[in-house]
């Protein structure tokens, strides 16, 4: 047995190690990609104690060369991929740093890399306790070639199973290659991931960025159309779409569901220089950001377009569009204009107006229609026959309409009522004991509670969405301007190291929310921290530790320091266990506050249940829900949910949902 040293100390191999599960396994699945695998398989094997006991990646690429493997394996930083542009077959390669290999180890505490080459099969092991040592067997004869990964004593029980939708996010870092290269294919967990046949169009753009200093940055920027509902995202690629980072969009896009690719070559000069973790913190990396949503505007605009006229030539084919012919005059004409864009908003904005039988949408655009022609003044006539609207009502109504227009009166009540039927969603989803057994944290539960943070409260904006504390750190420092008390040049506190807890990890938060407090200054800020617990998991004295580390690694951390600012922590389950409930219960202080520090920082840190956290949120629409003469419903609740993205919901309430559409589609006939 051959023991080899990787040359380089080992503080630096842990930073290496450091990495979310999407990210370790889409190098290990690259480094398959760059060896010219043909198929790669990602299995998971349950294991004794814990759901997820193993990780094993299978690749028919060329392996490891044996004579090669010190090379492979001693010198990080000198990578035989920066010696090349190209495999043996033509591919662009992925990684040059030699460092796709360690991040196997934010999998698992031991990996061993079993290869086939030249007639040759011998493995490579090391352990995470020493990542300076790596033992080779000796080589026994082979027929095939290839690599095996195995990962063995899972550091933690990870949501990557199919199950938990862990494949979508695979496919999105891969979808281009998997759609330009027929001949390469993943099989994940068991389920073939098939970009191209879930892809509906394919566009490319050339985008150019002017920074301040006048520097030209160029682009290319790539959209897919799925044909699915997908999570939208704008990935950042590397030369040759090798996606590094990921953005929100920004944009909006109605009823497009899309991942959108921006490959420059500046990102490469970041990656080269270790920085591309603070690519959100460079301004040419961000005129390109900027750049790249401007041209997704425009192209969703004439895609808009396109399907307006297509869902009118459906209308014409039906025969329900209300209009013949051709328009006899220009006045025709805009009233057709104007019809088209309440028609077609229409029809994108109601569920219920797609389902309806086609005589039924006849009639609701004959109204429409007729309101166009009649003018604003044929409007109380239309409530008064159609809603039964009162006389002295309609002069309340024409008078509020005096102050505001009706746009603005609609979307107001129907952004309380759609709130009320969130929160009576939200209980249907964590509370009902089938839902809360199948509800999962990160891919299902999470993803709702990122899209409705106003539960926690009105004043507070989405900062960080599954992160680690470091890009914590980054967004505390871009909103705090230029200096901290001590006259210390902000920029100098970049984080550069990364932010640990007590342990030494890289701590994932699940979400980081911020608002200002309105002070005679307006400088002052409260970030709110939030750790998300599926329904079937309790707030427990290790749930609480987690939360109270996150807090303590802000605490200890200098570049946190601010006078300014305020910090809350939450823990968020659906249940206390006996052990937490007294520490929920402290003399003295409110109801979940679990720790509280006023030095060096103000930190507060809760544990609060599902229960206290619906009926805080409750509490602030009280007065709206009685003035609106609105209770919400388990079957309104269910219609608010048909809208979100079906993989967020769990099976019980996709059932529900599905029989509920039946006896709509039984009762419409």
């Amino acid at each position: 047995m051959q023991q080899i040293e990787v040359k380089v100390e080992n503080d630096h191999i842990q930073r290496i190690t450091t990495a979310k599960p999407l990210a370790a396994i889409s190098e290990l699945i690259w480094n398959a990609y760059d060896a010219d695998a043909r198929e790669v398989k990602v299995e998971l094997e349950e294991g004794q104690l814990t759901k997820l006991g193993l990780i094993r990646i299978v690749d028919d690429g060329t392996g490891i060369p044996a004579d090669e493997v010190e090379t492979f394996f001693q010198s990080l930083g000198g990578s035989w991929k920066k010696r090349a542009v190209k495999t043996s077959s033509g591919r662009s390669i992925h990684g040059e740093k030699g460092q796709g290999r360690f991040k196997a180890f934010a999998l698992g505490e031991r990996v061993t890399w079993i290869s086939h080459n030249a007639g040759k099969k011998f493995s490579i092991s090391g352990d995470k306790s020493n990542l300076k040592r790596f033992s080779i067997s000796e080589t026994v004869p082979a027929t095939n070639s290839g690599c095996t990964v195995e990962i063995k004593n899972v550091v933690r029980d990870f949501e990557i199973w199919t199950e938990d939708g862990f494949a979508e996010q695979v496919r999105d870092v891969f979808a281009l290659q998997l759609f330009d290269d027929p001949s390469f294919r993943i099989i994940y967990d068991g389920e073939d991931i098939d970009a191209r046949e879930a892809i509906r169009d394919v566009t490319p753009y050339e985008v150019t960025a002017i920074t301040e200093d006048g520097h030209e940055c160029k682009a290319t920027l790539e959209v897919i159309e799925w044909k699915r509902k997908v999570e939208r995202k704008l990935m950042l690629c590397l030369p040759g779409r090798f996606s590094f980072n990921e953005i929100a969009p920004g944009i909006h896009a109605r009823g497009f569901d899309f991942t959108a690719y921006l490959t420059a070559d500046h990102f490469q000069s970041l990656a080269d220089d270790n920085t591309e973790g603070l690519v959100e913190l460079d301004p040419p990396s961000m005129a390109l950001v900027e750049a790249s949503k401007a041209k997704l505007r425009e192209h969703f605009r004439e895609r808009e377009a396109e399907r307006s006229r297509g869902k009118i030539h459906e209308w014409k084919e039906d025969k329900i569009y209300p209009y013949e012919g051709k328009p006899s005059d220009h006045i025709e004409m805009n009233e057709r204009q104007v019809f088209d864009v309440v028609a077609l908003n229409l029809a994108d904005y109601s569920p219920d107006f797609e389902k309806a039988p086609s005589k039924q949408q006849k009639l609701i655009l004959q109204l429409v229609k007729a309101a166009i022609e009649s003018g604003p003044g044929a409007l109380p006539a239309i409530l008064e026959s159609v809603v039964d609207l009162p006389k002295a009502k309609q002069e309340e109504l024409a008078e509020l309409l005096r102050k505001t227009s009706l746009t603005s009166i609609i979307n107001a009540a129907k952004s309380v009522t759609d709130r009320l039927e969130f929160l009576r969603a939200l209980q249907i989803l964590v509370f009902e004991p089938n839902s809360k057994r199948q509800l999962l944290e990160r891919s299902q539960l999470h993803r709702i509670i990122a899209q409705e943070t106003w539960i926690f409260g009105e004043q507070f904006n989405l900062l960080n969405d599954d992160e680690d504390l470091s890009a914590v750190l980054r967004s505390h420092l871009k909103l705090l301007g230029s200096d901290n008390d001590d006259s210390t040049p902000r920029d100098s506190l970049a984080p550069k190291e990364p932010v640990l807890d007590a342990n030494g990890k890289a701590a994932i938060v699940d979400l980081m929310l911020s608002c200002r407090v309105p002070t005679a200054t307006d400088e002052e800020r409260k970030h709110l921290v939030v750790e998300l617990k599926r329904p079937s998991q309790s707030l427990n004295e290790d749930v609480i530790n987690q939360i109270k580390k996150y807090a303590k690694a802000v605490a200890l951390d200098d570049r946190f320091k601010h006078s300014s600012v305020e910090w809350d922590f939450v823990a968020v389950a659906n249940r206390f266990t006996n052990d937490a409930e007294l520490e929920a219960r402290q003399s003295g202080k409110p109801r979940g506050l679990v720790l509280e520090l006023d030095d060096p920082i103000k930190i507060r840190v809760w544990a609060k249940t599902w229960g206290e956290i619906i009926q805080e949120a409750e509490g602030r629409l009280t007065f709206y829900k009685r003035r609106l003469e609105y209770q919400a419903n388990d079957k309104e609740a269910l219609r608010y949910l048909r809208t979100i993205n079906v993989d967020y919901l769990s099976d019980e309430v996709k059932e529900r949902i599905s029989t509920m559409d039946s006896e709509e589609e039984v009762a419409a006939e």
